[in-house]
């Protein structure tokens, strides 16, 4: 060992022990690598098994668990080829060894390792062993290994050896049975070669059973609690090998089920009880249905008589041991909830259920913090409001309601109450103590509290409504503002749910005719900053309710643009306001001049910040919107852009300053601010069509925005954009850049963002191929493109050849599709958009090298460019959608003509396995146009599939035709032809046989 890495082949059993040793102990990875390898080579060798059967004599506990798994390493490997004879030896040895170790008090490392080891002995002998349980327990019996031959096959026979063995034996016998039941159960049930493995399972169940039944009668004191908890943890692996393999078998599940009673005495074992918790609710919520009625009864006993008890008291001593009671409990409510919604008065079945659940609730302490168990109660309300809905639900119309309706109703507005009450925001001093992981916690429970309310909320509806309003208007006349919030908080959730019915109204009316408003803008009260943060919230969530009574405008606009200089409540202030004047824009517009003075005080606030400043700039931009006529519109525009210049002329005062990261924050701001007024000025999109309004003297009159008048709004627009000169190579400023862009091509009129499509033009002409957020510039340039592809829509030749040229350009300079996938991906997108209204200027401006490029993207490695260079020849090989120049036509033939070939080698190159299976889809489409479009297809395929680039081993060339034929042979059929070219990537990725 020069390097002290190296290492020398062992000579004899001691140099192998030494070299185990060296193993376990802490060294260079290059070193435990070594030596790893020369133990597999002894493994695997010849000698490997008397090799183990040496070392299982050494006094070291690490070499003889190093002997265990070499005899299992040489089962794996030479198990299935062994005779007869050898087999019995292994067998013999294996067993004598554990019995030898056992008598000696060996330990569990080493004991459970043998017990794994005669499990892949079951599994890997050629050799079937009928009876592994009984075998064992007789060699322990007799202190030797007990051949196969020569152990009594009655089913009975292990039921008198048990209580001849000790309490390690018994473990061990319990470890051996465990194990069985895990390994076997990872082999497939649904083979014929694994059937009879699974037949001899229905036997060995039975030893298995009588072990574990004699386990569970041992005594609950001192060693033999161990006993016991072993022969839980095995019935539990027990029933999870039994649950997929034996859906259908209720005489083998029988010997399991027949245990439940004496499993269940260990719930009151203090030793014993916990373990046994967890795995009562393991059964329960992963297999409910191997309990049988009876079974529940029983449970339901314990849980009333033994539980409950336990369970209140750890409530009221806020003991973290009551979780896994709580838990038992709630999957006991989940498996039963049939019983606990029907049968409410049944006492132990249902409503000590129920009640503990409340309890759960009621009990002191904040969820997430002192009380961990509330979430988890969470999931129980959950199974009971989704059984009665779909219960409700799925009856027929005219069918009468449950007769267990009415107390459900009950039972859930008590829920909805506590879940109020648990969610109240704590005091200040409380949070403060707080660290991320407890406010984590509590925000979880509030999320999971309302989403359980918007499913009690399908049941109870207005009711619940009016409770909740009830509870907000209680704690407001108390000035309990923690409970104000609360509701508050809940109402928000519901709101989608509410406005959608129009007789919630005059609940929700109450709310807004209270003095909630009015006493919550005046800061002058000691209220806490969340309830504010909530009210506002509900202003955002209830804006339809408030378009609809512009009455509570006042209140609510004034109370919210109070809050917006408050530190604290700005952020939600003005994402309320925004939401609040894109609702109710037209009942707004007599407030537009307040609201523009009040906009020029808040930016000179501290509470002003770019996402403040963006959301109420687009909230005003809203109201704008709604005036009329457009003429209207343009001086509270310019208004607003005059703030946006100001930041623009800021950001390059920073910058000439060197100050780049102001210069970054406000042309950023300036931009993002821009494309918010555009959002804001957008028409909404559920604004009524005059159908009337349809006279030709109408559509020619000219629109605003196209006056000399209105181009002076564009142009400020326009000349904003000249911030990008020191802010054009962030990323965030770009991306702003092209939303303003997008505002105006989403519109079907002229506006004031329905900006000359040489913006876009210069735009793009601008960027080099290290443009931050190039893929979004050029993405915006084919809607750009898209929108001027409509019908009736003005052509821009000019304008489209100057942007391929530009395309043509970054592909140039990417050279490969690899090296930027999604810009790449885009440069061709805006490529493919040129058809068919501009497929003349696409060959104008298309360069051989430019073809080559979308073609290597189909050959390519990545999705995206793979995905949009398909769909590139696919439209350029079906026939134009739309009437095209002779000439035009003529170019589509001669690129065909030239590139057909090296398109369906592409094209195969990616069927023989190169693409994902999910990408198929679109590969096949160009395939699909070819053989539909292009009568040199055949020759092309024929000369593809014969290129010796093609070959791969296990498609022949008679696999090869038979493909070139059949694929022909469904050139009519889209299909069919999917479904051929699918078959013929999983041959030539070899995950099935043979193609055909």
């Amino acid at each position: 060992m020069d390097d002290g890495t190296a290492i020398a082949a062992p000579q004899n059993v001691a140099e192998v022990e030494q070299l185990i040793q060296r193993l376990y102990k802490p060294g260079p990875a290059t070193l435990v690598k070594n030596i790893n390898d020369q133990l597999l080579q002894l493994q695997l060798s010849q000698d490997g098994w008397k090799l183990a059967d040496e070392l299982m004599a050494s006094d070291d506990a690490n070499v003889r668990f190093f002997a265990a798994l070499t005899f299992t390493v040489k089962l794996n490997n030479d198990g299935p080829t062994l005779d007869d004879d050898t087999a019995h030896s292994v067998q013999t040895r294996l067993i004598s060894w554990l019995v030898r170790l056992v008598q000696r008090g060996e330990g569990g490392l080493v004991c459970k390792k043998l017990c794994s080891t005669l499990t892949t002995y079951f599994l890997r002998s050629p050799l079937v062993w009928e009876h592994p349980l009984l075998s064992l327990a007789f060699s322990f019996q007799r202190g030797d290994a007990t051949i196969e031959s020569n152990t009594t096959r009655s089913a009975d026979e292990i039921r008198d050896i048990l209580p001849s063995l000790n309490e390690l034996q018994l473990r061990v016998l319990l470890w051996f049975a465990g194990a069985l039941a895990e390994e076997v159960s990872r082999v497939p049930a649904n083979t014929p070669a694994h059937a009879n493995l699974h037949t001899q399972m229905e036997n060995i169940v039975k030893d298995a059973s009588v072990l574990m039944q004699w386990a569970f009668q041992q005594q609950s004191t001192g060693s033999a609690s161990a006993v016991r908890a072993e022969a839980l943890r095995t019935y539990l692996t027990w029933i999870n090998y039994a649950q997929p393999v034996w859906p259908r078998n209720p005489d083998a599940l029988q010997y399991l089920r027949s245990l439940i009673g004496q499993a269940s005495q260990c719930l009151f074992d203090e030793d014993l009880s916990s373990e046994a918790l967890d795995i009562f609710r393991d059964i329960l919520e992963s297999y409910t249905t191997f309990f049988q009625p009876s079974h529940m009864e029983m449970l339901a006993a314990i849980v009333h008589n033994h539980i409950r008890p336990k369970l209140q008291q750890a409530l009221l001593e806020q003991d973290p041991d009551g979780l896994p009671l709580a838990q038992l409990v709630i999957a006991f409510g989940c498996a039963n909830i049939q019983q606990v919604v029907e049968q409410p008065d049944s006492g132990s079945g249902s409503w000590t259920v129920v009640k503990l659940h409340f309890d759960i609730i009621e009990a002191q302490g904040y969820p997430g913090d002192e009380d961990q168990l509330s979430i988890q109660t969470i999931e129980f309300w959950n199974t009971y409001i989704e059984y009665v809905n779909d219960t409700l639900f799925s009856k027929d119309s005219d069918a009468p309601d449950p007769p267990w309706l009415y107390q459900t109703r009950d039972v859930l507005k008590q829920v909805v109450e506590l879940l109020w009450k648990k969610i109240w925001t704590p005091p200040n001093e409380v949070a403060k103590a707080w660290g991320d992981s407890e406010s984590e916690g509590f925000k979880e429970f509030r999320g999971d509290s309302t989403d359980l309310m918007l499913s009690i909320y399908v049941l109870l509806g207005k009711d619940m409504l009016q409770q909740l309003v009830t509870l907000a208007l209680r704690s407001l006349e108390a000035k309990q503002w923690r409970g104000v919030e609360a509701a508050l908080f809940c109402l928000n959730t519901l709101s989608d749910n509410v406005l959608e019915e129009s007789s919630s109204e005059d609940v929700v009316e109450e709310i807004f005719r209270s003095s909630l408003f009015r006493d919550i803008a005046d800061f002058s009260q000691n209220i806490p900053s969340q309830a504010r943060r909530t009210a506002i919230d509900l202003l955002g969530s209830y804006g339809q309710y408030i378009e609809r009574h512009a009455e509570f405008l006042p209140d609510t606009v004034r109370f919210l643009f109070a809050s917006l200089e408050m530190a604290g409540l700005a952020n939600a202030a003005a994402k309320s306001i925004a939401s609040l004047c894109s609702a109710c824009r037209v009942s707004l517009t007599t407030e537009l001049p307040g609201f523009l003075s009040q906009y020029q005080r808040f930016l000179e606030s501290k509470t002003c910040d770019p996402y403040t400043k963006e959301k109420v700039i687009g909230a005003i931009a809203a109201i704008i919107q709604a005036l009329s006529p457009e003429s209207a519109k343009a001086e509270p525009l310019r208004a607003l852009l005059v703030n946006i210049e100001k930041d623009v002329e800021s950001a390059k005062q920073y910058a000439a300053e060197g100050d780049l990261e102001m210069a970054e924050v406000m042309g950023v701001t300036s931009l993002e601010s821009l494309a918010s007024i555009g959002k804001g000025l957008q028409v909404p999109e559920d604004v009524p069509i005059d159908i009337y309004d349809d006279n030709e003297e109408q559509a020619k009159k000219p629109s605003y925005w196209e006056s000399a008048e209105g181009r002076e709004a564009q142009q400020q627009i326009v000349g904003c954009f000249s911030v990008l000169q020191v802010v054009g190579t962030y990323s965030a400023a770009i991306d702003a850049a092209c939303q303003v862009l997008r505002t105006g091509l989403t519109e079907s009129e002229p506006g004031p963002f329905v900006l000359p499509t040489s913006v876009t033009v210069n735009f793009v002409q601008q960027c080099s191929i290290n443009t931050p957020q190039l893929e979004t510039v050029l993405s915006t340039a084919g809607m750009m493109i898209t929108q001027h592809s409509r019908k009736d829509s003005k052509r821009i030749d000019e304008d489209v050849s100057s942007i391929s040229k530009a395309v043509a350009g970054f592909c140039e300079a990417l050279r490969q599709p690899d090296t930027d996938p999604t810009v790449a991906a885009e440069c061709i997108n805006v490529l493919s958009e040129l058809m068919p209204h501009y497929v003349h200027v696409l060959f104008e401006e298309m360069s051989a090298s430019t073809l080559t490029f979308i073609l290597a993207a189909v050959q390519g490695a990545d999705s995206m460019p793979k995905r949009t260079a398909c769909e590139f020849w696919t439209k350029l090989i079906k026939p134009q959608t739309a009437a095209i120049s002779e000439d035009a036509q003529q170019r589509i033939n001669q690129v065909m003509s030239s590139y057909g070939q090296q398109l369906v080698y592409s094209l195969l190159h990616q069927i023989r396995g190169q693409a994902q299976r999910s990408e198929l889809d679109y590969v096949c489409e160009p395939l699909k146009a070819l053989l539909l479009h292009q009568t040199g297809t055949q020759v092309w395929l024929q000369s593809a599939l014969a290129d010796e680039r093609f070959a791969i081993p296990r498609v022949t060339m008679n696999d090869r035709a038979m493909f070139l034929r059949q694929i022909m042979g469904s050139r009519s059929d889209g299909r069919k032809t999917k479904e051929l070219v699918k078959a013929f990537w999983a041959s030539c990725r070899g995950t099935v046989v043979s193609y055909g």
